[in-house]
């Protein structure tokens, strides 16, 4: 070989290996450390431009929310907010379920959609302010309270925007909530009035509200004077009381992993913040997004706000006809809208991946051995060494992804996807894996948020393939770490370990009449102490560890973190939900299983589920598949014993909050008889 020959093959490598090498995202994207640590204490980390302190990040002009519904005038988007209508309901399972203990008949229902209806921005502004004099008309002034209880839909949204441009506080709580909940929420507020839709009208007489507050129905007629088509009636006005960016809008109540939920406070500008927030990092502006979580969940609200401020268009769906399960003649909502973002939890998407695995199951042979060909190849191309050029490696995965995942993309979620942001909770690494290499050309994004922080406070920027982060700080946030030292969790290890604090102007001042959870929750000096454990990378991501208060020390001076093990067995098929305890007495773990009912009717031959899952070959069987998921658990972390739950766990049995979180006190209450049991049987 000669000397020009062997130059030619080394330029010509050179190149190959500079287009083929990982992308990743500028680090100054990624926030600086700070001044002097506090013993005890990481530095300050902040975020992007972030020099003195945390930005003030706003759009000139506006401060209020009065000032984003003036905005909507700017320019005319003729798909701006879009809803469906029901138009029939057809029953077409029944089935026995259990609730509170006892089998009761379900009837479950298919719906017939019609195609979306549409508002303008110009018609979006005018019935707010329609709808805002109806409300003023109907004699309620600032300073009053007015609670939603209410599913998402277009006039959640509306109503909401329409009264806090009239410094009404508008008062939101979960649908989903148990009664008792509802009841603190919304008397120790001494709200004025509530909106309820037909559905939630329907458990007021259990909640047992004080006669003096009002209804107000978004499913009641013109005639009927409290109703959203009756203040629609109204003439438009532009005479508003003057509102101030520091004035309270919104008393937003927490889901209550652990407790009674609290009244988070939110200023008007905080939450407009927030929605910048969302702009800046996740890129979202005029995209079309699809409407689902509840809104009454900042997740939910600040992007909402985000995509109205910027001329988005949003689709509203209902939870129902998301997917084409409860669809009848018709499209999903998901198709019918064909989204280009939307936002989820990971119980969510790990019930798609679930789906998507069972139906490849049932695939052929061939077809089954090409998924799991392509899915080999997208993983190692496109997310364990983030190569994004378009040379060499990306005609194969085009090809991977035009024979096999954009078609089932496509059914899933229509064709038009970009962008999904994961939120809530913790993201298993193995399903934001899955998620990313399925799903073409879309990028797989999680974040991190709370109630009190207004909203999001880290993201994964876009575009950034890194896995099992909850990303980096916002601008407008500052962060750091303190020890745990009851914990083992020390900010001098490599990297720092520690609870997670955040300071900034988005960040609540305080809860509603809650004096001494703000002086647990709060610092002297304004840091908020989110009671999760997280390291920070030397690339300076952010990662979640845990919850303190899910870390539990066993006899043997092993910390054992259970959502890590939950989320290890959650991505079995067997598994449709599961908690894990552990204690200081034990060095083991046990679990209360929520089992699917199909893989239950397939181990057991076709056996009355009641019956099934106390079949001693049953469980035998399902000890086996649990087994496939125990790979990086040590032997103290995998499940010794397990029992199956006949109930399923829901928001509506309040096992669940409204964000699909563990309740773990409920839980171990209701079955504390059984964990004692599987504890005692070593």
């Amino acid at each position: 070989m000669d000397f020009i020959t062997t130059v030619v093959i080394l330029v010509v490598t050179s190149v190959i290996l500079y287009y083929l090498r990982p992308k990743t995202y500028p680090q100054e994207f990624n926030g600086r450390w700070v001044g002097e640590a506090k013993p005890g204490e990481t530095r300050i980390l902040r975020g992007y431009k972030a020099e003195d302190k945390p930005i003030d990040y706003n759009i000139p002009g506006y401060n209020t929310i009065n000032d984003l519904v003036m905005g909507m005038t700017k320019e005319n988007k003729k798909e701006y907010v879009g809803y469906r209508t029901c138009e029939k309901v057809v029953p077409f399972k029944t089935m026995t379920v259990v609730v509170n203990g006892k089998e009761v008949e379900k009837t479950l229902f298919k719906y017939q959609m019609s195609h979306y209806h549409w508002f303008s921005s110009f018609e979006y502004y005018h019935m707010i302010n329609k709808l805002s004099n109806g409300i003023r008309l109907a004699g309620y002034k600032p300073g009053d309270k007015i609670g939603i209880f209410c599913e998402t839909r277009y006039e959640w949204m509306a109503f909401l925007l329409a009264a806090t441009r009239q410094g009404i506080v508008i008062v939101t709580v979960y649908a989903t909530l148990g009664d008792e909940s509802v009841k603190i929420a919304l008397e120790e507020t001494d709200i004025k009035a509530i909106v309820v839709s037909e559905d939630t009208a329907k458990r007021l007489p259990k909640i047992h509200l004080k006669e003096s507050i009002k209804v107000i129905n978004v499913d009641g007629e013109e005639s009927d004077e409290l109703s959203f088509k009756h203040f629609l009636l109204s003439e438009e006005s532009t005479e508003y009381p003057e509102v101030h960016a520091d004035d309270l809008a919104i008393i937003m109540y927490t889901s209550g992993t652990s407790a009674s939920p609290k009244g988070v406070l939110v200023n008007q500008k905080q939450i407009l913040m927030l929605s910048c927030g969302y702009k800046y990092v996740l890129e979202f502006n005029r995209e079309r997004f699809i409407a689902y979580l509840p809104l009454a969940h900042i997740f939910e609200i600040g992007i909402e706000f985000a995509l109205l401020m910027d001329f988005g268009t949003i689709g509203y769906a209902g939870i129902r006809t998301l997917t084409s399960g409860g669809c009848f003649n018709c499209n999903s909502d998901l198709v019918e809208f064909n989204p280009e973002a939307m936002i989820g939890v990971p119980t969510v998407f790990n019930r798609v991946r679930k789906g998507i695995l069972e139906t490849v199951e049932k695939q052929p042979k061939f077809k089954k051995i090409l998924f799991g060909a392509g899915y080999w190849i997208k993983r190692k191309c496109y997310v364990d060494y983030a190569l994004r050029t378009p040379y060499l490696f990306m005609p194969l995965v085009k090809l991977v992804d035009a024979m096999i995942f954009k078609p089932l993309c496509r059914s899933l979620l229509g064709t038009n996807i970009k962008a999904i942001v994961i939120g809530g909770s913790a993201l298993p690494a193995e399903l934001q894996y899955f998620l990313q290499a399925i799903l073409p050309d879309v990028s797989v994004m999680q974040g991190f948020g709370m109630t009190e922080l207004c909203g999001a406070a880290c993201a994964m920027p876009h575009r950034d393939p890194t896995i099992a982060s909850i990303g980096v700080v916002l601008p407008m946030y500052e962060v750091k770490l303190r020890d745990v030292p009851e914990l083992g969790h020390m900010t001098s290890d490599h990297p720092p370990h520690g609870e997670l604090m955040f300071r900034g102007l988005p960040v609540t001042k305080g809860y509603f009449n809650r004096p001494e959870e703000n002086k647990e929750a709060f610092t002297e000096d304004g840091w908020f102490c989110t009671g999760d454990i997280a390291k920070i990378t030397d690339d300076l991501h952010i990662c979640i560890i845990d919850r303190k208060k899910n870390i539990v020390k066993q006899p043997c001076g092993e910390y054992i973190s259970l959502e890590l093990i939950e989320s290890k067995y959650s991505s079995n098929k067997l598994v449709d939900n599961i908690c894990v305890f552990a204690d200081s007495f034990h060095d083991f773990v046990v679990a209360l299983i929520v089992p699917n009912k199909a893989v239950i009717a397939e181990l057991s031959g076709g056996k009355p589920f009641e019956e099934a899952i106390e079949d001693k070959e049953v469980l035998n069987k399902a000890k086996l598949l649990l087994k496939e998921n125990e790979e990086g658990l040590t032997e103290r972390q995998k499940v010794k014993h397990f029992s199956f739950v006949k109930e399923e766990w829901t928001a509506e049995n309040e096992l669940l909050t409204a964000a699909l979180k563990l309740k773990r006190p409920e839980i171990s209450l209701k079955y504390l008889t059984i964990i004692q049991n599987m504890f005692s049987l070593n």
